[in-house]
């Protein structure tokens, strides 16, 4: 149990060779690395709307959201932004509702173990586990290129080891000290956002010597390489083609308004879990959405999307490097707007700004992936996991887990061959290994609350969800199950159709686009999905688990891992 008291846990027996250097050392490591088999519970409420917002805000706002601009309008944009906030909003009212029942240790792993099947649950954890570390790699590869803005000289080698290893030390410090830099990097995320949009407003108001060039307007069509000035001609126009171009923004969007589910992660460590996770799974999310909305409206009414300067995918004068685009902050459309104004002194703050987002939200990711692999440890049949990845050192932090979960984070040295076609595209499918397993992950959690409350309508002398008790005790969300109803359904068109502009380009062989590119995109689109069900039918299949019965249910509500020991501060 990973919430087992501390008090009563004894450090794994010692090896008896006393003489051998590397049993002393295999000792040492038993003794101090894998003392403890459980987290702390330290984690304040202050300190889980840290984590989870931090986690939430990237660079994805900052800096892709030009390509959405380029591809849709500013409308488009607007539009797509609506849609994928939509999707969010209906995970997380489910997830506040389980959570609120349940509060234990990695609910997104307990929930479609409990609800579905055992081996939806060991695939929602490992896929969980895989996307977090390739967010990591990912982020940590932009911010090792936005320190280019500044100095090419400037080795993205040493820009990476230096960005990295911040990384594992604060996430090694203990879950308390982390928990107070996340809230720290929460209101400096906070004061960036805020800033961000005032000045949108005030340069939208005449602040600043240029003139603001804007055109808020949907596009006339579909074209996968976005409009130019002089190349104003869509391949799918009208109505059709606005709408795909809206459908391939929203899940290109989707990856900046993932990050919501953060908040559960903290369960095992929250110091009053039953109190203040429903409160946070409620309210947490909506304010990264709402910042995201009313930037993209605001960006939006200040920019042109033909200008050439937005990233546009497949160009050929982008072609030299795919990932032009995240290279340094010259493509994001606040910077574009600022140099429009006639700001000369912002950009290079705001390319600072971008490193710090990136750079926190990979301090999340790895944070998130640690987490989820010391669970799937902790639940293993294998003893020697159990006992290593499994356990925590003596002030119960899991040493074990955050180093695996690190260890890809040495993928991000491939940014150092980022200008070779190979690793450009290597890249590429890191970032699409973070949004393709997070549908199915999202899906799988309203299709665990669909079950949740056929079960809970069947234990209504148990569990009465329109009860005054229920009410004053959980969360009851409002409208269910069409909230988790909509969230599965657009989760799963959202993973099966995602890879349609792929697919399309390839059929129509579209201008400007290679046909490589569109291969890798189509294998980056689908491969999370692919490994997500191959791993989820192999578990079946090795182990026989069967889809969970009403019946094994009866008892779900009774939980017995969830601290709720007063804090006396509070």
């Amino acid at each position: 149990d990973v919430n087992s008291d501390p008090e009563t846990l004894s450090p794994p027996r010692p090896l008896e060779d006393n003489n051998d250097k590397g049993s002393i050392v295999l000792r040492w490591l038993n003794y101090e690395v894998f003392r403890k088999d459980c987290l702390d519970r330290k984690l304040k409420r202050h300190h889980i709307t840290g984590i989870a917002f931090s986690g939430a805000v990237g660079i994805g706002i900052l800096q892709p959201s030009g390509e959405i601009i380029a591809l849709g309008g500013p409308v488009g944009a607007l539009l797509a932004f609506i849609f994928a906030g939509l999707v969010i909003f209906s995970v997380m009212r489910c997830l506040a509702e389980m959570v609120s029942v349940r509060p234990v240790a990695a609910p997104l792993i307990d929930f479609p173990h409990t609800f579905v099947d055992e081996a939806l649950g060991f695939t929602v954890g490992v896929m969980y586990w895989l996307a977090n570390c390739m967010s990591m790699v990912t982020l940590t590869i932009a911010a090792a290129m936005f320190t280019q803005y500044w100095d090419s000289s400037f080795g993205i080698t040493a820009a990476t080891f230096i960005l990295l290893l911040p990384l594992f030390l604060m996430n090694a410090c203990g879950v308390q000290l982390y928990g107070r830099m996340e809230w720290v990097f929460k209101w400096l995320k906070f004061a960036l956002l805020f800033g961000l949009i005032l000045l949108m407003i005030l340069i939208r108001a005449g602040v600043g010597p240029g003139k603001v060039d804007s055109n808020y307007e949907i596009v006339p069509g579909y074209k996968p390489t976005g409009f130019l000035e002089n190349d104003k001609q869509p391949a799918i126009p009208g109505t059709g083609g606005r709408i795909l171009a809206v459908w391939t923004c929203t899940t290109m969007a989707m990856f900046q308004f993932m990050g919501g589910e953060i908040v559960l992660v903290t369960a095992g460590e929250a110091k009053r879990p039953m109190r203040n996770l429903p409160i946070a799974a409620r309210y947490m999310y909506l304010l990264p959405i709402s910042f995201y909305l009313v930037s993209i409206l605001f960006v939006g009414l200040n920019i042109n999307y033909l200008d050439p300067r937005l990233y546009h995918s497949h160009l050929p004068f982008y072609i030299s490097s795919r990932l032009e685009g995240v290279q340094t902050a010259a493509r994001s459309p606040f910077v574009i707007v600022i140099q429009n104004a006639g700001i000369s002194t912002l950009p290079g703050f705001l390319n600072a700004a971008f490193i710090f987002s990136a750079v926190t939200a990979a301090n999340s990711a790895l944070y998130v992936s640690s987490r989820t692999l010391f669970t799937l440890a902790q639940r293993s049949s294998y003893t020697r996991i159990r006992n290593t990845i499994g356990r925590t050192n003596n002030g119960h932090t899991p040493l074990a887990a955050i180093t695996i979960s690190f260890l890809p984070g040495a993928l991000a040295f491939l940014a150092v061959r980022a200008k070779t076609m190979a690793f450009q595209e290597l890249i590429h499918v890191f970032g699409r290994l973070y949004t393709g397993p997070m549908f199915c992950v999202f899906a799988t959690q309203c299709l665990s609350f669909l079950r949740f409350m056929a079960a809970i309508n069947v234990y209504k002398k148990i569990l009465n969800r329109d009860s005054d008790f229920y009410r004053q005790k959980h969360y009851r969300a409002h409208w269910q199950p069409l909230w988790a109803i909509l969230g599965l359904v657009l989760c799963s068109l959202l993973m099966i159709f995602s890879g349609w502009a792929a697919i399309y380009d390839l059929a129509a062989k579209s201008k400007n686009v290679p046909r490589a590119d569109s291969i890798v995109d189509l294998i980056a689109t689908y491969l999370g999905p692919f490994l997500f069900f191959t791993l989820l039918i192999t578990y079946k299949v090795l182990y026989r688990t069967r889809i969970r019965s009403i019946d094994d249910m009866r008892n779900a509500w009774f939980v017995q891992d969830a601290s709720e020991k007063e804090d006396e501060d509070n």
